[in-house]
C-alpha cells in the first residue's frame, strides 16, 4: 500500500513538472515570435521554433499518458 501512494505522488509530481514545462515553452514561443516579427525571421529562429514545436508535441503526448 505504501508503494502505491509513493508511485501516485511521483506521478503527480511529474505531471506538475510536465505542465510547468509546457507553459514555459509556450511562453518562449510567443516571446520568440514577437521578437522575430519586430526584427526579422532568420533561419536560426525558424529552426528554434520548429524544435520548440517538437518539444510541445512530445510533452503533450507524455501528459496524455500521465492522465491514465
Amino acid at each position: 500500500m505504501k508503494k502505491n501512494v509513493k508511485n501516485y505522488l511521483r506521478k503527480k509530481r511529474h505531471l506538475r513538472y510536465v505542465n510547468k514545462y509546457l507553459a514555459s515553452t509556450r511562453w518562449e514561443i510567443i516571446n520568440t515570435v514577437i521578437a522575430a516579427s519586430a526584427t526579422e525571421y532568420s533561419p536560426a529562429v525558424t529552426k528554434h521554433l520548429e524544435n520548440l514545436g517538437g518539444l510541445i508535441r512530445k510533452y503533450e503526448r507524455r501528459r496524455r499518458w500521465l492522465n491514465f
